[in-house]
């Protein structure tokens, strides 16, 4: 249903099982040995088109990370077949702990740990996935037919965060009540005479509920669409990840978690389908920028020849330091970060932001335009590495330390990246979304107090 008649607009879907059909490691956890001893359910690339002569286009992958050089091999096919705009493509990741290791993606997770034949099926595997990324991409655009395009937001409840504090720092990961989180659950619909055939939908949570075993597998965004596809048959049902960095799934650990978190999200998205939502009358304007998110003081080479004597990951990430040194005379002082915004007129605008964005981002950017017209996906054309807060850098831990061991950065950012990104945002998204007068619910975010400079300017 929606509050008004809609337009139509041209939409198209299409989706592509993309389960590997070969040995081949799996991304996500530090721990893991060897490639995926089972399948527990397939694998999915999911697309979306919108628009007529330059249609935007979505796909959303069951993968840990679709790094920037799969994503910019996608796009240089897109545009050798002349399918549609390349630069209108967004190349999204769910960011399933239970699915295969891609080229360029957190590269010290394996490096030193795998064989030469591991190392080739990972090129394989990366190879057949952007060939289908393109493949189900040019699909969707074939698919497009007039439609009736709606959104609204719900609220689901099972998202966590999961950095544990004491005296103010970091020390571990479980489950802590009274911290940042955002429960929005936005969904947007395309229906043909009357019936639903797309949705799209987003929650800002980690998808780590089935648990560390070294299985291939969706977890909660895959059971969520499926779940969503029965409850619409001939729908197709595309997820993609909030700012949920920070935020894990609650409880978790096994495939009946999973299960029961995706049962929750198509239980919210039935409910949104079945009540009032916005029309969104034509395609959306288009923006994208690429900033450059600065590092702290990077450490010079005595630094390197010291922590390469080290064993484990400090170790070899210390040695792979050295080695671009040794290349390149020099090593980064910032990190690339694509931002693009899709804005409906001036009934909604979608952010899609690179890497793992930690929550605080959804909560700022929440409070200083208007929640009420703003979606904000995380995982999106790139995951260069976490993307933590000035207040999470202050903290120190996981997300704004180790992690960047995994994805072969030389420092932990400088705190000035909250304010960069978040004023590139709101430039990109305009003064037709500035903060409305009602602020958002107070179980949307449960923020603590020591979270609110960070929302301040």
């Amino acid at each position: 249903m929606s509050s008004a008649t809609s337009a139509e607009v041209a939409v198209g879907t299409a989706k592509l099982d993309v389960t590997p059909t070969h040995p081949v490691l799996l991304a996500g956890y530090g721990h893991r040995v060897g490639e995926y001893t089972a399948i527990d359910t397939p694998l999915w690339a999911r697309a979306i088109a919108i628009g007529d002569d330059r249609p935007v286009v979505l796909v959303a992958v069951d993968n840990c990370g679709v790094p920037a050089g799969v994503v910019a091999e996608v796009r240089r096919k897109v545009a050798a077949s002349g399918a549609f705009d390349p630069e209108r493509l967004i190349v999204a990741a769910t960011h399933t702990h239970n699915a295969p290791q891609l080229e360029g993606y957190a590269p010290v997770l394996w490096e030193g740990r795998d064989t030469t034949e591991q190392r080739e099926h990972v090129a394989q595997y990366t190879k057949r996935l952007t060939d289908q990324i393109v493949e189900v991409a040019t699909a969707a655009v074939r698919d497009r037919k007039p439609a009736e395009l709606s959104w609204g937001q719900g609220k689901v409840m099972f998202g966590g965060n999961r950095r544990v504090m004491k005296d103010g720092k970091w020390v571990g990961f479980g489950f802590v009540e009274k911290a940042p989180v955002d429960h929005s659950l936005p969904a947007m619909f395309a229906r043909r005479d009357g019936k639903v055939v797309a949705v799209w939908t987003n929650y800002a949570c980690h998808c780590t509920s089935a648990g560390s075993e070294n299985r291939v597998g969706g977890d909660w965004a895959g059971f969520a669409a499926k779940e969503i596809e029965t409850a619409f048959p001939g729908a197709n049902a595309v997820i993609t990840i909030g700012c949920g960095a920070d935020v894990g799934p609650q409880p978790s650990g096994n495939l009946d978690f999973s299960r029961r978190h995706g049962r929750a999200i198509a239980a919210e998205v039935a409910k949104l389908a079945a009540g009032e939502l916005k029309p969104l009358n034509k395609a959306p304007e288009v923006d994208r920028r690429v900033i450059e998110l600065p590092l702290s003081k990077v450490p010079g080479r005595d630094h390197w020849v010291s922590e390469a004597k080290r064993d484990g990951f400090e170790g070899r990430h210390a040695k792979r330091m050295l080695a671009q040194l040794n290349r390149d005379g020099k090593l980064p002082t910032s990190v690339p970060f694509p931002i693009t915004v899709w804005k409906f007129d001036s009934d909604l605008a979608i952010a899609f932001l690179a890497g793992e964005m930690t929550v605080d981002y959804a909560v700022r950017l929440k409070h200083e335009l208007d929640w009420e017209r703003l979606w904000i996906n995380g995982w999106c054309d790139d995951v260069p590495c976490y993307i933590p807060s000035r207040r999470v850098l202050a903290e120190g831990g996981y997300e704004s330390d180790f992690s960047m061991i995994y994805y072969a950065w030389p420092s932990q950012f400088h705190p000035a990246l909250e304010d960069d990104l978040v004023t590139t945002v709101k430039e990109l998204v305009g003064d037709a979304f500035k903060t409305a007068q009602r602020a958002p619910d107070a179980d949307l975010f449960l923020v603590p107090e020591s979270a609110v400079p960070s929302m301040k300017k």
